[in-house]
């Protein structure tokens, strides 16, 4: 499962054509930069990608540097075991304490998976994940 980071980097593509997507992996990826989880959408007018990296401030400040628009958001990666009911379990205690979800991605592997959260209270639900969540882990 994925260290937990408590950050990811949205960039945003005012010009979302083709090969707009690997112009940012090629650069994190000549920097060494791990891409550890990604989502991205786009109409070929403008996009939208999310990431959480190895590296966070490294890879923020390269891609500023190569005239990227991108911001640092606070998020939670939160693992998730991979059985039926699991991620139901986590998403459950967060709504019991009223934080609203703006979106989520995440993926699943044999061993476990992660849930990359953004929602309108990330430093709680990080607290929630010591507290509350960890034995749903």
């Amino acid at each position: 499962m994925m260290e937990v980071e408590t950050k990811q980097i949205t960039i945003k593509f005012s010009d979302d054509h083709p090969g707009s997507l690997a112009g940012v992996t090629g650069i994190l990826s000549h920097h060494a930069v791990n891409i550890l989880a990604m989502t991205a959408s786009g109409n070929r007018e403008n996009g939208l990608a999310h990431i959480v990296v190895n590296r966070t401030q490294l890879a923020f400040n390269i891609l500023l540097n190569h005239g990227y628009t991108a911001v640092l958001e606070d998020v939670i990666c939160l693992p998730v075991r991979n059985v039926a009911g699991a991620l139901h379990a986590s998403l459950q205690v967060l709504a019991e304490q009223d934080i609203n979800i703006d979106y989520i991605y995440a993926f699943a592997q044999e061993q476990g998976g992660t849930a990359v959260i953004k929602c309108d209270e990330a430093a709680r639900a990080m607290r929630l994940r010591s507290e509350r969540l960890k034995p749903l882990l």
